[in-house]
């Protein structure tokens, strides 16, 4: 899945912007655009807000996860003792114990903070803060929202580059990261990859004393620190990002100073995720690498400072799936309408089949029943009428046994031998029993009668009733009962 990604590197001097693509195949830059703000500017909000819209007018700023370094002066620094290592409760109560140090109440900053361990004091790890003002992250939006940009994360300038050259080198135990700008110089210090300390100084306007001025003022913040905090601050290497010079002397003063071996950096040497494909003007390492290094520090999974975290870098996780989010929501619609339509044909084609049912229900009941003018439930008023026609047809005295009478009367059929002279005169059904009248040649021919009707698996009993001669002599009169 391919992304892009904006870096803005805001300093007190210029704006810088880095535009990479990422892909399975790769991160190039496409684009990169370095737009200077004049020093004698009355405010510094207006003059960022122009060279953001040079940038926007330059470089194609949508679809991009935006990523924003404000400028290192505008932000407080402290170093504190933390009384536990669990973040969560720390950035609960991290904004009160900044406020009795800083000039603003708790709910006009934004913050946020990193652990480090202490290994030469008490148990409790130290804790690097960084605090600014809610209305300079403000303005700062409101300038990014006129061009139509959201920053997902908002770190600090310098910070950012120096937090991406601490991780690349994470084995060394005391780096020392400094970036210059025509204004002003910022200080990173990591131990063993982790930034643990961040100070920015104003530059010395005569250039004959600014190198060692700088040198004197890191020298000094180094000694307080590892006093404060009972770190060892031995710097055994520095690296520095600056506008090339004829002369070394930067290089030189800072070396003997510190006492540490100074070298410069270039990101594009550096790294090996990012090419540059950009030819729109020269990449030039001090002005650009600072926007670079924020988006490399998102391509690597560094945790960087943020003041924007929680709700609000929301957008950073929109931008970044929009299309597959846009392309996923496009489908379901899709499917939605499809399953919708489905169904209302389905349930339309059942209505069809239920009423092509019921006419031809009701034109049997008709046809069936005719005499009937009022059809209320044509198939209640069918079952009704079918029970009233069988009881009609049903035996006198028929009840409700499991025996049908039309099998008592096909076992009687059955049973009575054929060669016998048999005339049966009534067949009477009542209860449990079933009475067989008639009238014989002789009295074994009862007899004989009797003997069938036993082989019946309906009858239980068979019984002759009565067996006389009839008047004229000629015939024996019978009646066989039979239990069910």
């Amino acid at each position: 899945m391919s992304r892009k990604l904006l870096g803005l590197d805001i300093r007190r001097d210029s704006v810088s912007a880095v535009v990479v693509k990422s892909g399975i195949k790769g991160s190039w830059i496409e684009q990169h655009v370095h737009v200077p703000i004049l020093a004698d500017s009355s405010s510094f909000e207006n003059e960022m807000g122009r060279a953001l819209g040079v940038i926007a007018s330059q470089i194609k700023t949508s679809d991009t996860v935006c990523l924003v370094a404000m400028p290192a002066g505008h932000v407080t620094y402290r170093n504190l003792q933390a009384p536990f290592n669990e973040i969560k409760k720390l950035r609960q109560i991290l904004p009160f114990e900044l406020e009795t140090d800083l000039p603003f109440q708790a709910d006009e900053i934004a913050f946020d903070f990193n652990l480090f361990e202490n290994p030469l004091r008490e148990e409790k790890p130290q804790l690097f803060a960084a605090a600014i003002e809610n209305k300079r992250i403000d303005a700062t939006v409101e300038q990014l929202r006129r061009i139509n940009l959201q920053p997902d994360i908002l770190t600090i300038g310098g910070y950012a580059l120096g937090q991406y050259v601490a991780n690349m080198s994470a084995d060394n135990p005391c780096q020392l990261f400094i970036e210059m700008a025509k204004t002003d110089a910022t200080m990173v210090l990591s131990l063993a990859g982790k930034v643990c300390l961040v100070r920015t100084f104003p530059c010395n306007s005569n250039q004959l004393t600014a190198n060692q001025h700088l040198a004197t003022q890191v020298q000094r913040t180094l000694m307080a620190f590892e006093h404060k905090s009972g770190l060892n601050c031995s710097v055994e290497d520095i690296r520095i990002s600056a506008a090339p010079l004829d002369d070394t002397n930067l290089e030189t003063t800072l070396e003997s100073t510190l006492g540490a071996p100074v070298s410069r950096i270039d990101l594009m040497k550096m790294n090996s995720r990012v090419t540059l494909t950009a030819k729109s003007e020269p990449w030039q390492p001090h002005l650009m690498d600072g926007s670079l290094a924020l988006v490399l520090n998102e391509l690597s999974g560094f945790d960087s400072f943020n003041f924007r975290r929680g709700s609000m870098g929301m957008g950073k996780v929109w931008n970044e799936n929009k299309r597959d989010i846009v392309k996923t929501c496009c489908l379901g619609g899709v499917v939605a309408l499809l399953f919708i339509g489905y169904s209302i044909v389905s349930s339309y084609t059942l209505k069809q089949r239920v009423d092509s049912k019921r006419e031809e229900v009701l034109g049997v009941f008709k046809s069936t029943f005719p005499e009937i003018s009022q059809i209320v439930d044509p198939v209640h008023q069918m079952r009704t009428r079918l029970s009233e026609a069988q009881k009609r047809i049903s035996f006198p005295g028929e009840t409700a046994s499991s025996v049908q009478v039309i099998d008592i009367l096909n076992d009687i059929n059955r049973l009575i031998p054929e060669n016998l002279d048999v005339e049966l005169m009534s067949i009477v059904s009542g209860g449990d029993s079933v009475v067989v009248a008639g009238n014989t040649d002789t009295f074994n021919a009862v007899d004989d009668i009797k003997t069938g009707l036993e082989q019946s698996e309906l009858f239980k009993t068979v019984s002759i009733s009565s067996a006389n001669m009839d008047k004229s002599g000629k015939r024996v009169r019978f009646k066989i009962k039979v239990a069910l």
